[in-house]
């Protein structure tokens, strides 16, 4: 690797970090696959770049620089294909917050709003905690991967006023065909249902195809929806908090403005924007090294379970660095799952009841890590689940 810095490990339970200090509930040694952000380093471009900032020692009230938008909008016409228009780019910090935004602004109490399901929570809190209505789409699991019920998709936009869209999903890991966004989009169209789409995990699209954002496929759906972008998956740069909305519809774009306003979202803190001018514009070459290096990640992820552990079924995916695991084979119930892997092999998982409905004897596996811990990992995995059966005569 001429770029990605792999072979060392970094410490990360001395800097606050969320995903190592949350383990720590369980015990010290508790190595996390859990929250998506990933323990490989940031392109040594920026971590340089952000160095030379810190030095100055005051970290004062930031502006945009004007190339920002300039930026992005290279940025997607390089790795998307799209050319989007610098006016429908706007800042908001975190995707999570947009959304609620818009929630709050645009839906009424009470309003239904669906959602695929499972689902990455967060996002139906959303809804929830704003009063709203979440309408619960079930996915199909079918030979080992997921499938949009269109029918049942039909039934919810009928009764909902916004469709919350993650693309890649998460936490499946699915990449949507152009075929399926069509015939979302055209549902939508037909009901009159805005999109708001969660285009977080985009660049870690394993398809051999360039992600494609459903704004592309309908002119409808292109001007009644929010497509949430962000460099903080690509680039392992979350706690930096930027993330940009495109939102081509003007009147809407200047509504959705005003409420930032007038919540107080203007300025980027002292590190964001420069972030995002150092990856989007410089750091190419990692990126590629970096999802390369994750697509290796999950080849051996899935042929360790395969010859290992075959009774843990790894979803047939495409997309994002987190893989779903399902455990139904074992005959175990969560409880069991979290004594098995947190006590015994001493991992913590993101489990399936975090995700709702559709996440029952499922779990999720961040892999974004350097290959030796990865590779540590699933042997204390499979050393855990031999502990697991000489307790419980398992099989006999």
């Amino acid at each position: 690797m001429k770029e990605l810095s792999v072979d060392c490990i970094i410490e990360r339970r001395d800097c606050h970090s969320a995903k190592w200090e949350l383990a720590k509930k369980y015990s010290e040694d508790i190595i996390p696959m859990s929250v998506a952000d990933m323990d490989i380093p940031s392109p040594r471009e920026l971590i340089e770049y952000l160095g030379k900032l810190n030095k100055k020692g005051i970290y004062g009230y930031t502006i945009f620089p004007n190339n920002y938008k300039k930026i992005i909008q290279k940025y997607f016409l390089r790795h998307y294909g799209i050319y989007i228009d610098e006016e429908s780019i706007v800042f908001c910090p975190r995707i999570i917050q947009a959304v609620s935004i818009y929630i709050r602004e645009f839906t009424c109490i009470n309003d239904n709003i669906s959602i695929l399901s499972p689902s990455y929570k967060p996002l139906v809190n959303a809804i929830s905690l704003n009063k709203r209505n979440a309408i619960l789409c079930d996915l199909i699991y079918k030979n080992n991967q997921y499938y949009i019920n269109f029918d049942l998709l039909e039934d919810c936009f009928k009764k909902s006023k916004v469709f919350i869209f993650i693309s890649p999903h998460n936490p499946t890991g699915t990449v949507w065909s152009k075929n399926d966004l069509e015939k979302i989009a055209m549902l939508a169209e037909k009901y009159g249902v805005f999109i708001i789409s969660d285009d977080i995990h985009a660049d870690f699209n394993f398809s051999n195809n360039k992600h494609i954002f459903i704004s592309s496929v309908s002119e409808y759906v292109e001007n009644n929806s929010i497509i949430c972008t962000s460099p903080s998956k690509t680039f392992n740069i979350p706690g930096l908090e930027i993330s940009n909305l495109l939102i081509k519809n003007t009147c809407i774009r200047n509504k959705f403005k005003h409420h930032l306003e007038a919540l107080g979202f203007h300025n980027p803190n002292y590190f964001s924007a420069s972030a995002l001018i150092i990856t989007y514009s410089n750091c190419d070459e990692w990126r590629k090294e970096l999802l390369e290096y994750i697509r290796e990640n999950r080849s051996l992820v899935k042929d360790f379970f395969e010859k290992e552990i075959p009774e843990l079924e790894v979803v047939n995916s495409q997309g994002t660095y987190l893989v779903w695991i399902n455990y139904k084979k074992l005959n175990l119930n969560e409880d069991k799952l979290k004594y098995w892997l947190i006590n015994l092999s001493k991992i913590e998982m993101s489990w399936g009841s975090d995700f709702l409905r559709g996440g029952e004897y499922f779990f999720r596996m961040n892999i974004a890590m350097p290959r030796i811990v990865l590779i540590s990992c699933l042997r204390k995995i499979k050393e855990g689940l031999i502990l697991l059966l000489e307790e419980s005569n398992y099989g006999k």
